[in-house]
């Protein structure tokens, strides 16, 4: 393990939230003087790339291992492990969710989800942006909080500590923090599901022997799977979907546990 004292280990991981939550503070007079949703989605990637810029900076000064090393491609087959969980994830939620009795409901209304109050200069040109913005986010995040977060934590607390920490930051870095009433909403609805995601990537990481391409896979698959397919599920009581994320993320956890790889 690392010899470095662990404020200075944390540091990265605490600027990388300070400079998300910089970039929320920022864009809001942005996002509510935007009439279009595409002027909304080039913001939304700009952002993420400015937090990639500030990973990639982060890794060449605190990592030991060059770039080049960071993202090795090593075979597809940690890409075809990324995109099997992300499909075994799809089929287990929505299998459990069917037997916990949640309704099911395809909308072509939800192509653009959570947008609809915006304009829009064209349905593909949006549709593309969203689903470059879901894509291209998948990989700044994975960068950002396993290749960074993780690997940073992990060389200093062991791999248990490093998982948790990157999926709590990672969660972290989904809060609006300057939205109350969006802040009660996720944490009501998501930041469980986001949390338990961050915590198994960050297994699949691990075992994965640190291959940003397997987890970067399944993350930018549910992520297009997400502004894809028009489906609204509705539970039938409280916390179904919670149980339905609980029992998912712990059989995927369990399958490649015991796997070899």
């Amino acid at each position: 393990m690392s010899s470095e004292s662990g404020w200075r280990v944390s540091l990265g991981a605490i600027l990388l939230l300070v400079v998300s939550y910089l970039i929320y503070l920022l864009r809001y007079p942005l996002w509510s003087a935007f009439r279009f949703v595409e002027q909304i989605f080039a913001m939304l990637i700009v952002s993420y790339f400015v937090v990639l810029v500030i990973a990639l900076l982060l890794l060449k000064k605190d990592s030991k291992k060059t770039l080049s090393l960071v993202f090795k491609y090593g075979s597809i087959s940690m890409i075809i492990a990324g995109i099997f969980f992300a499909l075994l994830y799809l089929g287990l939620w929505y299998l459990i969710g069917f037997l916990l009795g949640s309704k099911f409901e395809f909308t072509p209304s939800t192509i653009l989800r959570d947008y609809g109050a915006y304009s829009f200069y064209s349905l593909p040109l949006a549709f593309t942006l969203y689903f470059v913005f879901s894509v291209f986010g998948a990989f700044a995040e994975e960068v950002a909080y396993r290749g960074y977060v993780q690997t940073r934590i992990s060389a200093r607390y062991g791999y248990i500590v490093g998982i948790l920490v990157s999926a709590l930051f990672f969660s972290l870095q989904h809060i609006h923090v300057f939205q109350t009433g969006w802040l009660i909403q996720f944490f009501q609805t998501q930041f469980f599901h986001v949390f338990l995601f961050g915590i198994f990537v960050g297994y699949l990481f691990f075992k994965s022997k640190e291959n940003i391409w397997s987890v970067f896979s399944m993350h930018a698959l549910i992520n297009a799977f997400s502004v894809s397919v028009p489906i609204v599920i509705i539970a039938t009581f409280p916390f179904a979907n919670q149980l339905a994320e609980i029992a998912s993320f712990t059989v995927m956890i369990l399958f490649l546990r015991l796997s070899k790889h």
